[in-house]
């Protein structure tokens, strides 16, 4: 039998004064073995669609008048998807492990920090940051990057990221 897909009204979520980001990685991690998400938003989920390739997710968009819908499949079950690229970003985030807070700063001196203190670490390292919030700009440049990652978003809606500096 197959499973309703979950969906999400952006909208809606924003209306509510929840931190977005937060919303989508907890109802991510409320979907069954083999369900789908779909996604009604105005704008493209970039940070989203990053993170659901990372997990194995197929990603289709369709702009339907104002709204953008993203149909996220797990394992390839879609006939018009974007494969996700093959990277290191299923590599084990593990290593000597580096501490760096970047709470009460204002962007882009979080980011910065972060990806200075990246460069500077010797392969191998694992950079673990906490910020205000989710930094899904910098999870994107990771990505880009090819460099692993865990994003863990805690209950006040800041985040620890654990980066390791694989290259």
């Amino acid at each position: 039998m197959e499973q309703k897909p979950m969906v999400v009204e952006v909208k809606s979520v924003l209306q509510q004064g929840l931190s977005l980001f937060s919303h989508m990685m907890k109802t991510v991690d409320q979907l069954e073995p083999g369900q789908a998400l779909i996604v009604k938003s105005p704008f493209n989920p970039r940070p989203l669609l990053s993170q659901m390739r990372r997990r194995g997710y197929q990603v289709s968009q369709e702009r339907v008048g104002k709204l953008l819908v993203t149909t996220f499949l797990p394992g390839g079950l879609g006939r018009d998807h974007v494969t996700p690229p093959a990277r290191a970003a299923t590599a084990a985030i593990a290593g000597p492990e580096t501490f760096l807070d970047n709470r009460g700063l204002v962007p882009p001196e979080p980011m910065q920090r972060t990806l200075a203190q990246l460069e500077a670490a010797p392969v191998g390292a694992v950079l673990v940051i906490r910020n205000d919030r989710v930094p899904v700009f910098l999870l994107a440049q990771l990505d880009e990057g090819g460099y692993p990652y865990e994003t863990q978003a805690q209950a006040d809606d800041s985040a620890v990221v654990r980066i390791l500096k694989s290259h």
